[in-house]
């Protein structure tokens, strides 16, 4: 039996978009119900699941796995913020306190609770 954080607590929203994003895209809020796509320091509102016609649905709660650059975040709380539009890093300024709870460091990608 091996353990799966997928499904905890999960939430989506639909935003509306000014662009067309793809899956997996970090996007932070940027107008009344809408969401763009992070660049490098933004705080991370949750990960583009599915897009079309510029709607977007959102995870904006529950296990992410996104790839990181940089140092593996620590597991357990830390700060983490956008690297780029589909990578994350851990940041004690600009980060955003997340629970880490898995790190892959041979594929780059850290699980953790959004």
């Amino acid at each position: 039996m091996s353990i799966s954080f997928t499904g905890i607590n999960e939430q989506v929203i639909t935003f509306k978009t000014e662009t067309q994003l793809e899956a997996g895209t970090l996007v932070k809020i940027s107008a009344n119900g809408t969401v763009s796509a992070c660049a490098a320091n933004d705080k991370i509102a949750g990960v583009v699941l599915f897009c079309r016609d510029k709607l977007a649905a959102v995870q904006v709660s529950g296990f992410a796995a996104v790839p990181y650059t940089g140092t593996a975040p620590t597991l357990g709380y830390a700060k983490l913020c956008a690297a780029s539009k589909t990578e994350i890093k851990a940041d004690s300024t600009n980060g955003r306190e997340l629970m880490v709870l898995e790190t892959d460091t041979t594929e780059k990608i850290a699980g953790f609770m959004l």
